[in-house]
């Protein structure tokens, strides 16, 4: 079978999305011991799937960074986009199923509270960061065990539950997070984004040779 491959990639995306988005709604509508593993695992599966394909990104935030190294074209990022969230949406639908719970009215909300917002910022950085740090080091086969080691991590001790990512946020509008909760979550998503490309950044940077540092200081030296 032959098939386009933009399109290929754009289909991956959503499916991977969506495959992700049953496993979290399946997972908070059922009274799991720990439903951070199955998010996590089935997250990690996810990218493992697509990565090869579509570079497993299931994330506008991780689309945008990969953008902004310009990795993806703007129409190829916003068609991203497009399919991330249209794969959020279905796999939402077909979570709240598993357990027979039906969509919840859309409501604006109040802004959620200086902690999500900062869980936010961290969890959506340290994901960033290790897309980065792990493309950037030729060590991007890691990134579907890392990525899931981070989610599950921040899941666990954030109170947004380390969503991470604008087509979560969205999806969970159909739960019933505010309008809102969700407009601000993105916000501090992608002040994430920001914050770990720099973090990144530091770590993959080349630092200045000793030798040459001294070298320039005993020249000022003699020329005194």
């Amino acid at each position: 079978m032959k098939i386009n491959a933009t399109l290929q990639k754009l289909v991956v995306e959503f499916l991977g999305a969506t495959l992700f988005l049953i496993a979290l709604f399946g997972s908070i509508g059922h009274s799991l011991a720990v439903p951070e593993l199955a998010i996590a695992a089935t997250y990690g599966l996810a990218i493992l799937i697509t990565q090869a394909i579509s570079g497993g990104h299931l994330n506008p935030i991780v689309s945008l960074y990969f953008y902004s190294r310009k990795e993806l074209s703007l129409n190829l990022f916003l068609l991203y986009v497009l399919a991330q969230v249209g794969g959020a949406v279905l796999g939402a639908l077909i979570g709240l199923q598993l357990w027979g719970k039906s969509v919840v009215a859309l409501s604006v909300g109040n802004a959620p509270s200086p902690a999500v917002l900062i869980g936010e910022w961290v969890a959506t950085g340290g994901l960033v960061f290790i897309y980065g740090f792990l493309t950037s080091t030729k060590r991007a086969n890691l990134i579907p065990f890392a990525a899931a080691a981070w989610i599950f991590s921040a899941a666990s001790f954030t109170q947004s539950g380390a969503q991470a990512n604008p087509a979560v946020s969205i999806a969970l509008m159909l739960n019933g997070q505010g309008l809102t909760v969700s407009g601000w979550i993105i916000i501090a998503q992608v002040v994430g984004l920001m914050s770990g490309t720099i973090g990144f950044m530091v770590f993959t940077a080349k630092p200045a040779k000793a030798a040459k540092s001294l070298k320039a200081k005993a020249k000022t030296t003699t020329a005194k």
